[in-house]
């Protein structure tokens, strides 16, 4: 009997996944960064790029702990790693307010820093960005009371810009 952890999908490519459950807290955010990290290890990747979609990671949760659950505790985020021969990808999901779709379109205009104009300095609003910028695609799904967001990697090669 093979563990519930490996499957194939439908190219037939065996795929390792592995689900990561925690509670909408900031201290398990920082729980799970270390994890995403480990993982990540399991591929070629170099540290620089690791710590890439470790920010990815925790940037998308902490999306879900504020704007899905209001950054009330209590509420659980899954976070789903699935490794394939030449790529992997990381989906994040929760149960909570769905985030607008048009959102994730939007954040493809980057909005750049300006060191001269303070009012590009915005601390806030640019999750979504940085999570496009680190990894190859980015997806978003809400159904059954559930909201996906789909973070890709590719393994090997080089990265659209």
């Amino acid at each position: 009997m093979t563990s519930p952890y490996w499957f194939w999908n439908a190219s037939m490519a065996m795929t390792r996944t592995i689900r990561l459950v925690i509670e909408s807290r900031a201290e398990c955010i920082e729980l799970l960064s270390g994890a995403v990290s480990g993982l990540c290890g399991l591929t070629a990747l170099p540290a620089d790029e690791i710590a890439r979609i470790e920010l990815a990671v925790v940037e998308a949760v902490n999306n879900a702990v504020e704007h899905a659950y209001h950054s009330e505790p209590g509420h659980m985020v899954v976070v789903e790693f699935r490794l394939m021969p030449d790529a992997f990808s990381l989906l994040v999901r929760d149960r909570g307010d769905p985030m607008d779709p048009d959102k994730l379109t939007a954040s493809a205009e980057a909005v750049k820093l300006d060191r001269a104009d303070p009012e590009t300095w915005a601390l806030r609003g640019r999750g979504l960005s940085i999570i496009k910028s680190c990894m190859d695609s980015v997806e978003y799904e809400v159904g059954d009371g559930e909201n996906t967001l789909t973070m890709r990697r590719r393994l090997g090669g080089s990265r659209p810009d």
